[in-house]
């Protein structure tokens, strides 16, 4: 019978628990020699004889109760290690290594203190060090000095052998981060730190997203793709010139993987406004673009929700997890979210992008199914071997934004439409499409006649101002509101709200016009602002800049004065050095509606040959003015008659 220094029917119990190691995880010859000690270890625990046990295994019978003693040592997740504890690695050690080991461990047993100094040390540890990343050979270059401190003789480990106990050392600061990933990660990089902060332990706290909208994500991407904008060159020829990279800004449904809504942005950086008007795409109906490249064509079924689901108008989401993105975190996008569509934000942990997978994801998917198959492609990074030189490739085939606009709409609309591994190898539509008929899960939809008043100002802002002016000064009532004064014909004619504060609705996109209202709510009229920012559509980024070139310029804002002309003057000679610039010019051009660089170079030429017409004595036709406005027929007609 074995012998009883364990008990028994103990190890009977525990060992139904006992994990056992993965087959073909090892060497025959180490997992041959495993099956015969998990056989000996199971006649020892069932009560068999011990010669019994060593004439079935081979296995002396002094080696069980060694054996027993593996399978109940700890493992490395802190249970025990089981049959697992059976298994010998091939290789071992040299006996001098083991001995320096030994001699090693019994000197942090002796002097427990310089656990903590070797640990301190090595993770940056403000008591021990102010060194960032301390190297081990400083690390043991310290150790030795502390080890005289402490009272360590010159006769005895480390200094009696030849390397001072550097490799024992280094062994022993393996396996400290081998036991600490968390100051692993955070001696190695910031972003590792943060990844594995953002990364589980194994069980999920948080739901799966069931229901269609019943959570999305919103997150930011610059398009790995250079377009060109239009320059007019000293000669009055046109150029082109590479811009900045779009931003791609894109609200998915976790549910379905289905794109709801996205918006582009040819900024530097993308801001709330950006943020607002990609939710805003997600919950309008879709209106399908008109296509001018050759070849480009929409899915049969349009390639978004509102488009091949009629029946989901004006849908609204549950929650929507946000990043904490500086665009993201203003109480204005805060507000517009919770009070008018009523839904929950998730911010999630700063510069964590895992926890927000599903849409990093999709923009990978993009990428490399659509904008990396072209020539002026940037690629992934500066070091991809697609980057070829995409600036002279963009300024080549002469790529606008409005190419871009066309094409990222219809790569997401193919998206949509294409399987995806994670829903079954279903597409995206097409799993909304079944959760909704035949699962019954449809979502929450605004009524039509609350969806256009909650959706058309879903971008706009609010803000109060004072009204001021005053009969005795000769002064009508206006507002002062970001370097303009704003006034109304209702407001002007009346002095009853004059010193009142009411409130004002405007759109950041343009702010020409602003909405007046009384402090109940109750609308005043429509203001107008004064001068040429009352007649030229701009935002509030382009009214910021054009009052920061004039005081620059030190120019005074006069009645008749043109500081959006001006600005857009010197965004045109700054653009010729600046891609930022040249940006910028295009991104003011679009706001105020005005031509092109080549539209406006076409329109001179024409006045040119009208002005020859004009000179050699011809009339003038409808066809020769029937493009011109009326500042140039008047300049024309002018010259004429003098």
């Amino acid at each position: 019978m074995a012998n009883k220094k364990y008990n028994l029917a103990t190890l009977d119990r525990e060992r139904q628990n006992w994990q056992q190691p993965i087959p073909g995880s090892y060497d025959v010859s180490v997992y041959s020699t495993y099956l015969l000690k998990k056989q000996a270890v199971d006649m020892y625990i069932d009560g068999m004889p011990v010669k019994q046990i060593e004439t079935a295994t081979g296995i002396h019978s002094s080696k069980l109760c060694k054996m027993v003693a593996d399978c109940l040592k700890p493992s490395v997740n802190g249970n025990v290690a089981g049959y697992c504890g059976l298994i010998k690695s091939p290789k071992k050690s040299s006996g001098d290594n083991r001995q320096n080991k030994r001699e090693f461990q019994t000197l942090l047993d002796n002097y427990p203190q310089l656990k903590d100094f070797i640990s301190g040390n090595y993770f940056g540890d403000k008591k021990y060090t102010t060194e960032k990343n301390m190297n081990i050979k400083t690390l043991h270059t310290r150790f030795l000095a502390e080890c005289l401190r402490i009272g360590v003789m010159q006769h005895e480990y480390p200094f009696n052998t030849a390397n001072k106990g550097y490799v024992s050392l280094c062994s022993y600061i393996h396996q400290l981060e081998e036991q600490n990933t968390r100051l692993q990660a955070k001696r190695l990089d910031k972003d590792s730190s943060q990844k594995l902060a953002s990364t589980g332990y194994g069980e999920r706290f948080s739901t799966n997203a069931l229901y269609p909208f019943s959570l999305v994500q919103i997150d930011g991407h610059i398009i790995d793709m250079i377009y060109t904008v239009e320059i007019l060159n000293d000669d009055g020829t046109v150029g082109r010139l590479a811009a900045t990279r779009a931003w791609l800004i894109a609200v998915i449904d976790v549910s379905t993987r289905c794109i709801l809504g996205y918006t582009l942005s040819q900024e530097f950086n993308y801001d709330q406004y950006d943020v607002m008007d990609a939710i805003k795409d997600a919950i309008v109906p879709k209106e399908l673009k008109k296509l001018t490249i050759k070849g480009l064509a929409y899915p049969s079924n349009g390639g978004f929700y509102s488009t091949a689901l009629p029946e989901l108008k004006y849908v609204l989401f549950d929650s929507i997890m946000l990043d904490n993105a500086k665009s993201h975190l203003s109480s204005y996008v805060l507000g517009k979210l919770t009070n008018d569509l009523k839904c929950a934000v998730n911010y999630g942990s700063v510069a964590t992008p895992e926890t927000r997978g599903i849409i990093e994801r999709f923009f990978g998917t993009l990428e490399s199914t659509g904008f990396h198959k072209l020539p002026m492609t940037t690629g992934s990074s500066s070091g991809d071997l697609k980057r070829k030189y995409p600036e002279k490739a963009a300024v080549k085939y002469e790529v606008t934004y409005d190419q871009i606009v066309e094409l990222m709409d219809v790569l997401i609309a193919r998206y949509n439409n294409s399987p995806h591994k994670g829903l079954d190898n279903l597409s995206p539509l097409q799993c909304m499409q079944l959760k909704i008929s035949k699962a019954g899960m449809m979502p929450y939809t605004l009524p039509k006649e609350t969806a256009c008043q909650k959706t058309d100002k879903l971008g706009w802002r609010m803000d109060e101002r004072v009204v001021r002016g005053h009969v005795k000064n000769g002064k009508r009532p206006y507002i002062q509101f970001m370097g303009a004064e704003y006034r109304s014909r209702l407001l002007s004619s009346s002095g009853q709200y004059v010193g009142e504060k009411i409130r004002i609705v405007y759109d950041p996109r343009d702010i020409s016009k602003i909405e007046a209202y009384t402090e109940e709510g109750i609308f005043i009229d429509t203001l107008v602002a004064r001068g040429e920012f009352g007649t030229k559509s701009h935002s509030v980024k382009t009214r910021k800049n054009v009052l920061k070139l004039a005081r620059e310029r030190g120019r005074e804002h006069l009645e008749f004065d043109t500081p959006i002309v001006a600005y857009m003057e010197h965004l045109k000679e700054e653009s010729k050095k600046s891609r930022r610039k040249a940006t910028r010019s295009d991104i003011v051009r679009r706001e105020t509606g005005s031509v092109t660089p080549a539209e406006a170079a076409e329109k001179k030429n024409n006045i040119i040959e009208l002005e020859k017409f004009v000179d050699s004595g011809k009339k003038l036709t409808s066809q020769d003015v029937k493009d011109l406005t009326d500042n140039e027929l008047y300049d024309i007609l002018f010259k004429e008659r003098s």
